[in-house]
């Protein structure tokens, strides 16, 4: 159920005859109940006929043609806003596709060769595991796999930098 403060919007829009049908529904079943709100759509009715009951005067020439020429001023900003953005979102996607384009197309194409430090690090490790267990006669099962492994690694890279 809405307080009175929460009535507000709907009074003004009662009064005016813009208030949605079931708005108005409960807005009446409310009102039927609260002397503060009702009091309110009163003042409101009041305020309104007193409005429209007051002759209409109008703007002296020279305060027509200011306000006709703001307008205007502020129409031909607002386009030329709405053309300077559309001109630097274009601008920005020209560049952003320019940078695209260099990168993907123009750009000295890159050749994808392994390091060649990769291959020769890796067959340093093997041979001087090699080396250490001929010489030293060491045989742990878990260097021996470290070795087989550090060897096919090795001769992967060898086949791919052919």
């Amino acid at each position: 159920m809405k307080t009175c403060r929460e009535w507000e919007h709907a009074i003004v829009e009662y009064v005016d005859g813009v208030c949605p049908p079931d708005t108005a529904q409960k807005l009446e079943a409310h009102l039927a109940s609260c002397k503060v709100c009702a009091d309110a759509v009163r003042e409101h009715l009041w305020l309104k006929r007193a409005v429209a009951q007051l002759e209409r005067e109008h703007a002296p020439a020279h305060l027509a043609r200011r306000i006709r020429d703001h307008a205007r001023a502020s129409v031909r900003r607002r386009s030329l806003t709405r053309w300077l953005v559309r001109t630097s979102f274009a601008a920005t996607i020209a560049v952003a596709g320019g940078i695209a384009l260099w990168w993907n197309l123009l750009r000295p194409e890159m050749a994808t060769v392994p390091p060649a430090e990769e291959p020769t690090v890796a067959q340093a490790i093997v041979q001087e595991y090699v080396g250490v267990t001929s010489s030293d006669g060491f045989s742990d099962p878990s260097l021996q796999m470290l070795a087989r492994e550090a060897q096919m690694k090795t001769l992967r890279l060898e086949s791919t930098s052919q």
